[in-house]
Formats: structure tokens, C-alpha cells, sequence
């Protein structure tokens, strides 16, 4: 069955003393893109993690964010006092220049940028790097049961679509000859305007004309193509690898084919079925964007 590329999972657990939250977001990409947002003490994991996604997923951008809080006996608060000493010298400075007045209260100190830091020790993880990376997994495992469940819904929408296209070329079928005799009555008519009776008509060239424009008119082969193009892409909706690719593809054999139906089509009421399969076809082509 197809995945959407669209997607979120978030698991979280306790892991030694820390609690780690991992997070997953993905969207549509034409490959594989990943992005890590975690600590940078969990850089050096990054490539196995990377080895963990790829089981699960094929492609798409995923944003990956991993939280790390630890609990209050292994929190530690830091001071930066170079910044702190700086930041004093400079009032005073400004002070003496401008010949300010006012003093510095403790909370003008929280107001500095990275003045106060927080350390997060992760050396306790080195020990348990497996709960870690089966969380991670875990985390992958309910992103991909989502990403498959919204293709399922993708999947009925496009059988039905497909449906009511294969509905629409049926009434096109069964109108295309129609159009060849209609021509062949009208041009006959015409051409008895025209002589009005003076002069007889050639048959055979009448029929010659007709022959003409029946050739020129002819659409089986554009029916045929757009019906094995149909066949195609509900044989797609069935594999378990990523198809989105060839789905994609299909949708413009298929705009092609119903375009060169409109070209041909030399009668309202067949334009009318054209816009209605290119209407099918473009909610179709819109959702095969998502499709991994």
C-alpha cells in the first residue's frame, strides 16, 4: 500500500535520569532529506540514527527534534563571568561618558543573552545508548504507521477517481463515433445550401471528406493509452515500495492523452467530458505530490 510523506509521531521516556523526548514532523520532498535538531553531545549517534529512519522511511524531509531535561539533582546552572565582568565595565563607562545616574540591580543581569546557562550531563547514556536508539526507533515505527494510514485514505480517494474517470471515458467512447456521423450530416447540408440544388452532389467526394476528418478525429489510441495508463497506476497503489515517483509520471501520461482528446475533439459535448477529466486528474496529480 502507498505512504503519504506527510506525517508526526512524538514518544518520550526516562532514560537513566534523564527524560528524552524525540519528535518527527515530516512533509513532501523529491528525496530523502533529514534534519536534526538534538543535542550536540548526540551528534556522534547522528549516522546510526540516520541507518534507524531509512528502515522506516524513504523519502520526504523529516524534521527530527531531540529534547533532553534532566532532574533537579543532576541540573547544573552556570555563570559566564567574563560576559558578567564585561557587561560591568561597560556601564561603567557609559556612566562616567554620559554622566548617567542609577545603579545595577540583579535583574538587570537576567536580561543578558547566555549570561545564565544550564548544563544537561548525558556521560549517564553512554550506558544505555540501546534504550535510546530503540526509543528513537519506536518513535520511527508510530511515524510510519501514521505515514500508512494516510495513504490509505489517499488510496480510496484516488480509486475513486479513477472510477468516475474510467465513467466519464465511457460516455466519450460511445460519443466519439457519433461525432463522425453528425460531421457527415452537417457538411451535407451545408453543401446543399451552398449548390442548392444546381448541381449534384460528388459523392465520392463527400465520403473523402468525411474519411478525412473521421482520421483526423480519431481518438482509440488516445482511449487505449489512457486506459492502460489507469490500469497502471492502481497496480502502483498496490506495492509495498515507494511508488510516488511512477504515480507521478502516470498522472502526465494521462493529462497528455486527455489533452490530445481535446485537440481532437471537435464537439461540445466532448469538451465537456475533457474538462471533466482533467478536473479528476488535477485533484488526483495535486495528492500524488504527497505520496513517498
Amino acid at each position: 500500500m502507498i505512504k503519504s510523506m506527510t506525517g508526526f509521531s512524538r514518544k518520550e521516556a526516562i532514560i537513566g535520569n534523564k527524560k528524552i523526548t524525540i519528535e518527527m514532523k515530516t512533509v513532501n520532498h523529491r528525496f530523502l532529506e533529514v534534519v536534526f535538531k538534538m543535542p550536540k553531545e548526540l551528534m556522534v549517534f547522528e549516522d546510526r540514527l540516520k541507518k534507524i529512519l531509512q528502515h522506516y522511511i524513504k523519502r520526504g524531509r523529516i524534521d527530527i527534534i531531540i529534547t533532553i531535561e534532566a532532574n533537579h539533582l543532576s541540573q547544573r546552572l552556570n555563570i559566564d563571568w567574563d560576559l558578567a565582568d564585561q557587561y560591568i565595565q561597560l556601564l561603567k563607562e557609559l556612566k562616567e561618558r554620559f554622566q548617567l545616574a542609577g545603579n545595577v540591580e540583579i535583574k538587570d543581569f537576567l536580561l543578558i543573552p547566555d549570561l545564565i546557562s544550564q548544563d544537561v550531563e548525558i556521560n549517564d547514556l553512554e550506558d544505555k545508548e540501546e534504550e535510546f536508539f530503540e526509543l528513537f526507533a519506536e518513535t520511527c515505527r508510530a511515524l510510519f504507521d501514521m505515514r500508512q494510514l494516510e495513504g490509505t485514505v489517499l488510496s480510496n480517494d484516488f480509486l475513486s477517481r479513477l472510477n468516475h474517470i474510467e465513467k466519464v471515458l465511457q460516455k466519450v467512447e460511445i460519443k466519439a463515433p457519433l461525432v463522425v456521423k453528425e460531421y457527415r450530416e452537417k457538411l451535407l447540408i451545408r453543401v446543399n445550401e451552398w449548390l442548392n440544388g444546381v448541381v449534384e452532389i460528388d459523392e465520392a467526394r463527400l465520403l473523402n471528406e468525411v474519411a478525412f476528418f473521421a482520421d483526423k478525429a480519431n481518438i482509440d489510441e488516445e482511449i487505449t493509452r489512457l486506459k492502460s495508463h489507469i490500469e497502471q497506476f492502481r497496480l502502483n497503489l498496490t506495492i509495498e515500495e515507494p511508488v510516488g515517483r511512477k504515480l507521478d509520471f502516470l498522472v502526465q501520461e494521462m493529462n497528455r492523452e486527455v489533452n490530445t482528446i481535446g485537440s481532437k475533439a471537435n464537439d461540445l459535448e466532448l469538451s465537456q467530458y475533457v474538462i471533466e477529466l482533467k478536473s479528476e486528474l488535477e485533484k488526483i496529480r495535486e495528492q500524488v505530490q504527497n505520496v513517498e
